[in-house]
């Protein structure tokens, strides 16, 4: 989709800007876990091998598109476009269409671009929207944008809808992927005891780095949990001061117009210290990471990560923050 506009910098934070940053963290966490993802949101037993996300752009309208994941189902590739939405709004079914609508041009472009013509036959394109919450009455499988006059037949898109806030936390188990696990704070039946095996769950089935992913998107789900009981600060106290801080870190620092976004500034700046490094940062130092990037401003720490050497980076980031 077309870029989203930009916040006014102030500590006041609208629908808009928590649906920003759940959406900018499920993007970020779910690129992590490509088949599970797929898996979940396709509905299929047959073999998945996920072949990359989507990254491509329209030509005739600059709009870049990088929601969709590509895949081979069965032996046939596929697009699978997911929308994470905190609620089901009315303009969400125009949203589907117009984004299905430009997937196919920018395919259509790129098989002109490679093969002198658009191919008459395109990868099909299977569009789900991820509702976290809203209504109490069960959503129906699918929805649809149309285009044909009532009573000709069916012309427009059609998505499936997947309300995983009416799941229960078993049913979230049982996609047997920590990446699911994330949303048990938005499940019917979250409690404080679930949540404690949840996360146990978590860190058995995950390393140091990925735990500490899944754990700040949890934490963000779980305070974007509308039915209010109280489960983000469960979670808060379930998970380590390291991952707490960063998701703290990452609100403020947005909030004072630091970064943007997770993907553009805290991610993309552990990334390049990883990198440099040659090593997965570890949770202590992500979070002496964010809390030097929150204190510096991401201008001062971004030439210290690309001016240090390599062992001088290494001390740096042991050091205290406030060193």
């Amino acid at each position: 989709m077309g870029k989203r506009h930009r916040r006014q910098r102030s500590g006041t934070r609208t629908p808009r800007d928590e649906q920003d940053d759940v959406d900018l963290i499920l993007r970020h966490v779910s690129r992590q876990f490509p088949r599970d993802v797929a898996r979940a949101l396709l509905g299929t037993a047959e073999p998945i091998e996920p072949l990359g996300w989507v990254d491509t752009q329209v030509t005739g309208r600059q709009r870049r598109l990088d929601r969709a994941l590509s895949v081979r189902v069965g032996g046939q590739q596929r697009l699978l476009h997911t929308e994470w939405t905190l609620a089901m709004t009315d303009e969400m079914p125009f949203r589907v269409f117009e984004y299905n609508c430009l997937t196919a041009l920018a395919m259509a472009d790129e098989a002109r671009a490679s093969k002198g013509a658009p191919t008459p036959w395109l990868s099909p394109i299977d569009s789900v929207v991820v509702v976290l919450s809203g209504r109490e009455e069960p959503w129906p499988s699918h929805g649809a944008y149309r285009t044909s006059a009532p009573g000709e037949p069916f012309s427009g898109v059609q998505f499936r809808i997947e309300p995983v806030y009416q799941r229960t936390v078993a049913e979230l188990t049982a996609r047997e992927s920590p990446f699911w696990l994330i949303f048990a704070p938005l499940a019917a039946d979250a409690d404080g005891r679930k949540l404690t095996r949840v996360i146990e769950a978590i860190r058995a089935r995950s390393g140091e780095r990925d735990f500490a992913e899944l754990g700040a998107a949890m934490m963000a789900l779980a305070e974007a949990d509308r039915r209010e009981r109280g489960l983000a600060d469960v979670v808060k106290s379930l998970l380590p001061r390291e991952i707490v801080m960063q998701n703290s870190i990452y609100r403020e620092g947005k909030a004072a117009g630091l970064k943007e976004g997770l993907e553009k500034g805290v991610a993309l700046l552990a990334h390049q210290v990883e990198r440099r490094l040659g090593r997965p940062l570890t949770a202590e130092e992500r979070g002496r990471l964010y809390g030097r990037l929150h204190a510096d401003g991401p201008e001062k720490v971004g030439d210290v990560v690309l001016d240090l050497s390599v062992d001088d980076l290494s001390i740096w980031l042991a050091a205290p923050a406030d060193s």
